[in-house]
């Protein structure tokens, strides 16, 4: 864990993962990126509106045997809607993302695969190659990162868009893919159920 002071207010700016490069200042909301030893102010992020997500930035929980804390999110937006993902870093250093929309909780983890092969077409139903096993895809949208808070492992700037391609196998696991001007990244996981994560430090919300 690190502690800077904002270059916009100069309030406290903790980065709890070695790998984290950006970071919102809670204070000003001044969206900042780490170079080594310094700190840039980016812009300002917009503003998260309230979309009665039972996480906070420091919520715990545990995924098949490993305790996470949740560092940072990105808001996601697209044409039928909006959802989070949150990153979650583990006590063992490694790093996760919980994707959370309509009700839905899946845990995916970064992975690398150079013999990844995709349908040029990008369609649904169309199969895909990943890891040597076969994926239909599910969904393509374009997506927005329209906003952001706490920390994350890469810069991002608001408004920025990117392909998103879920894929599923036959025996049920889970495939993401971000396409970007600049790559594709490669996602692996599965959706638990809210109760097995056994979360701790949530927002306080009415019906919970």
């Amino acid at each position: 864990m690190q502690q800077y002071a904002c270059p916009n207010c100069g309030a406290p700016l903790i980065f709890r993962s070695s790998v984290s490069v950006q970071s919102t200042c809670t204070y000003c909301q001044s969206m900042v990126v780490r170079h080594d030893m310094h700190l840039e102010k980016l812009g300002k992020v917009a503003e998260l509106l309230d979309d009665m997500s039972p996480f906070q930035v420091g919520t715990t929980g545990g995924y098949r045997g490993k305790q996470f804390t949740l560092v940072g999110r990105i808001k996601v937006v697209y044409s039928a809607g909006t959802w989070s993902e949150w990153y979650a870093l583990y006590d063992d250093g490694s790093e996760g993302w919980l994707a959370e929309a309509q009700g839905a909780y899946m845990m995916t983890f970064a992975t690398d695969d150079p013999d990844l092969q995709l349908p040029a077409m990008h369609a649904p139903m169309e199969q895909a190659k990943i890891k040597g096993d076969e994926y239909l895809i599910e969904d393509v949208k374009v997506v927005t990162y329209a906003a952001s808070e706490g920390e994350l492992p890469f810069s991002f700037t608001p408004k920025e868009t990117a392909k998103s391609i879920d894929l599923r196998a036959a025996n049920g696991a889970f495939a993401s893919v971000t396409i970007k001007e600049n790559g594709r990244q490669l996602y692996l996981g599965e959706y638990m159920p809210f109760e097995s994560f056994n979360f701790q430090n949530l927002r306080t919300l009415d019906g919970w």
